[in-house]
């Protein structure tokens, strides 16, 4: 699920005036999406490549940390630990089948799979596992493997196909976060990129004034350039290099 930002927003992540961001996205170094509304919207993998090229580890910081996936065939207890994941600022889905998996694998892009060894016929969490190591862009996501189920042999197949961990149920749920931080690290706290060396919390972004968007808006649809066909294919907006046109 891409998560998209006003440039106020974006602004706040990157610790620059919003005016900077403005001229990012005239110069073309920055894509934007529009609403239907016609209101500027940054997609994260978009704020990501930005932030990278530039050496500004916050961004890259918050979507590698907090994006969880579990795996469960367990109804009850997928929506239970969700609920108790989110308390600790990560984002989740939960997926039941081989169908729903693939699909969240490549569209959520988790930074940590929480698998049971069991998934259903078609599907193991050995198998997960080989499918997450796969591909390229999850090459840094963790998979931490969970079950009442402590076979050895199931255990160990586990870690054979790529695992990082293994977690018997019933568990506590800090202690699952423990190790989640022990592989990918904590989650970013607000939007300063400094991380907590304690308890987990905070939010990733703030929440911005009703009037900046609007403001914000209006400014970044000044900013788009007067030739129309002055813009990329992929939405990025090859504006002038001045940046007079914008003011305080």
């Amino acid at each position: 699920m891409t998560k998209y930002y006003t440039t106020s927003e974006v602004a706040k992540i990157c610790n620059v005036h919003r005016n900077t961001i403005i001229g990012a996205i005239r110069k073309g170094l920055l894509k934007i999406h529009r609403t239907p509304g016609g209101h500027a919207r940054v997609a994260q993998e978009d704020l990501d490549d930005f932030c990278h090229r530039r050496s500004l580890p916050t961004t890259s910081l918050i979507s590698r940390n907090n994006r969880a996936l579990i795996l469960d065939p367990d109804p009850k207890f997928a929506a239970t630990l969700a609920k108790a994941l989110r308390d600790y600022e990560y984002q989740v889905e939960a997926a039941r089948d081989s169908f729903q998996a693939g699909y969240l694998l490549g569209k959520f892009q988790p930074n940590v799979v929480l698998v049971e060894l069991e998934i259903g016929q078609d599907m193991t969490g050995a198998g997960v596992c080989r499918s997450v190591r796969s591909l390229p862009k999850l090459r840094d996501t963790a998979v931490i493997g969970i079950s009442t189920d402590k076979t050895q042999e199931k255990i160990d197949a586990l870690l054979d196909a790529g695992a990082d961990d293994f977690v018997a149920k019933p568990f506590e749920v800090e202690s699952l976060v423990e190790r989640i931080v022990n592989l990918i690290g904590p989650v970013i706290v607000g939007t300063s990129g400094r991380a907590t060396t304690g308890k987990i919390s905070g939010k990733l972004t703030k929440r911005v004034d009703p009037k900046d968007e609007e403001d914000d808006d209006r400014m970044t649809r000044k900013a788009q350039p007067k030739n129309p066909h002055r813009t990329t294919h992929g939405g990025v907006l090859a504006g002038p290099e001045e940046e007079e046109d914008f003011g305080t």
